[in-house]
C-alpha cells in the first residue's frame, strides 16, 4: 500500500484533480454506507434494498462504484503511463487488481465452501480492472468494443446454458461469469472519465447526456422481447443479464452530469463527499465491519427513529475515519 508523507507539500507537478470526480466517487460511497445499513431495517422503503429483478437504488450504488472505479483507473493509468511506460505501468496495475481481488476473498469470508458470496464489490471491481487492462490505453470506440463483447459473451452464456439458472439461485451479483457485465460498466466509466477530463463544456454536457440515455435505451430494449429473434430477457442485478448493466450504466453517465454542473462549473462543493471519496477502499473495509456487528446494537425489527438514530451514529464513525484520513493527508490504495 501507498501513502504520502503526512502534511506533506502536494507535488507542485502534481496535474489538478478532478472536482466532480471526487464528488461523485464520495456520492458512491455515501450511498453505499446508507443502503447498506438502512436496508437491513424492515421499516424502511423497499427502495434501501437489494432485489432479485429490477432496480432500486441500493441496486444502483454497485454499478456507481465500479462505473467510478472506472474514471478513476483511466485517469491513473494515463497518468502514471507517461512516467513509467507502458509494461511498468500494466504490471502494477495487474499486480493492484490481483491483491484486491484477495482482500475482497479474504473480506467476504475465505472459506472454499463461502466461494459462491465472493462476488461482491472489490472483487468484482478487481476482475473487471483486469479485463478493461488490455485497452485501457485505446481509443473510446475501443473499449466500448470490449464492452459489448463482455456483453455478448456473458449473455450467450446465461441464456444458452444453464448458468443463468445456476447463478440466480446459488451466486450473487452474476456469479463468477458476472464479472463480464460488471467489466463493460467499468470500461464505460473510463469513457466517462475522457469525457470529463476533456475540459470542453460545451461538448461535455451532451455528450454525457447522450451517452447516458443511448445506453438506458438500449438495455430497455433488449429487456423486452422480440418476436422470431429473441425472447424477454431478465433484468436483474443477481442475473447481470445485459439489459441491467447497460441501463445501470447509462444511469451512472446521467448520474455523474449534476455533479459536473454542480461543481467544475459553477465551483461548489457538497459537504462530506470529497472527504469520502478520498479513500474509498477504507470506508468501505470500515462500514463492511461495522455491517457485520449492527444487528447486535440495534435489532433489525426496530422502529424508523431507532433505524436512523443508528444510521447517524454509523455514518459517522466511517465519516471521522475518512477525515482523519483527510486531515493527516493520507491516502491508502493497493
Amino acid at each position: 500500500m501507498e501513502t504520502p508523507v503526512k502534511n506533506g507539500t502536494p507535488d507542485a507537478e502534481a496535474p489538478a484533480r478532478i472536482v466532480s470526480m471526487d464528488q461523485f466517487r464520495g456520492y458512491a460511497i455515501f450511498g453505499m454506507i446508507m443502503v447498506n445499513y438502512l436496508g437491513n431495517f424492515g421499516v424502511m422503503p423497499e427502495t434501501f434494498r437489494h432485489h432479485d429483478h429490477g432496480m432500486s437504488y441500493a441496486d444502483l450504488i454497485a454499478p456507481l462504484f465500479i462505473f467510478v472505479a472506472g474514471m478513476g483507473f483511466r485517469l491513473s493509468f494515463l497518468r502514471r503511463l507517461e512516467k513509467d511506460g507502458a509494461v511498468r505501468t500494466a504490471l502494477a496495475a495487474l499486480r493492484r487488481f490481483s491483491v484486491l481481488i484477495l482482500v475482497g476473498i479474504v473480506l467476504y469470508g475465505p472459506a472454499p465452501e463461502n466461494w459462491r458470496n465472493w462476488w461482491d464489490a472489490l472483487v468484482d471491481i478487481g476482475f473487471a480492472g483486469i479485463l478493461a487492462l488490455p485497452v485501457i490505453a485505446r481509443g473510446a470506440g475501443v473499449r466500448a468494443g470490449l464492452a459489448a463483447v463482455w456483453l455478448a459473451l456473458y449473455q450467450a452464456l446465461h441464456t444458452l446454458t444453464g448458468y443463468g439458472a445456476w447463478t440466480m439461485t446459488h451466486s450473487i451479483d452474476g456469479g463468477p461469469l458476472g464479472i463480464l457485465p460488471w467489466a463493460a460498466i467499468f470500461l464505460f466509466g473510463t469513457i466517462a472519465h475522457d469525457i470529463a477530463s476533456s475540459g470542453d463544456t460545451r461538448r461535455l454536457l451532451p455528450k454525457i447526456a447522450l451517452w447516458g440515455l443511448a445506453l438506458c435505451a438500449a438495455g430497455w430494449l433488449l429487456k423486452f422481447e422480440w418476436p422470431g429473434v429473441k425472447a424477454e430477457w431478465p433484468f436483474t442485478q443477481r442475473g447481470m443479464t445485459a439489459p441491467y448493466p447497460l441501463y445501470a450504466a447509462g444511469l451512472c453517465f446521467l448520474s455523474y452530469l449534476p455533479f459536473y454542473l454542480l461543481c467544475d462549473v459553477g465551483g461548489w462543493r457538497i459537504p462530506h463527499l470529497s472527504v469520502l471519496g478520498m479513500n474509498p477502499l477504507v470506508i468501505y473495509i470500515v462500514q463492511q465491519a461495522l455491517g457485520d456487528m449492527h444487528g447486535t446494537i440495534i435489532p433489525e425489527s426496530s422502529g424508523p427513529a431507532a433505524a436512523l438514530a443508528g444510521f447517524a451514529g454509523f455514518y459517522l464513525i466511517c465519516y471521522a475515519v475518512a477525515w482523519k484520513l483527510h486531515r493527516d493527508r493520507i491516502i491508502i490504495k493497493l
